[in-house]
């Protein structure tokens, strides 16, 4: 009966359930969390969250500041999820594209050696 279901009901959602692409990036972050600031790296990003490395021992809910310390660049999140791998936070920002767009031009300028101050 569940297979009957399952046609019936649609695409299956739990299968894909974000709503941002993702990109793989490295870059140094900061994160604020109760005030104290911590060192970690940007793993992936969306216009919606990040995925922070090594994971923080900080529990679901918390809010936390993701902020690219180089170029002032923040964003306010909170913990959705946490593995052996990283922390995810989700941002609570709907105009998160834009400060995450220039966190991927950035990276971007420091992979290729450019600089964007010169670009444009």
């Amino acid at each position: 009966m569940n297979w009957f279901r399952r046609i019936f009901s649609g695409p299956d959602r739990g299968a894909e359930r974000r709503r941002y692409p993702r990109y793989p990036v490295s870059a140094p972050l900061e994160v604020e969390v109760a005030g104290e600031t911590l060192g970690c790296r940007l793993d992936n990003v969306s216009a919606g969250g990040v995925r922070l490395t090594p994971p923080m021992a900080t529990a679901l809910g918390t809010a936390v500041t993701v902020r690219h310390a180089a170029s002032g660049l923040a964003l306010r999140g909170r913990v959705v999820g946490q593995d052996d791998g990283g922390t995810r936070v989700q941002f609570d920002s709907e105009e998160a594209g834009i400060v995450v767009s220039s966190w991927l031009r950035m990276a971007q300028d420091a992979d290729d050696g450019s600089d964007p101050e010169k670009s444009g």
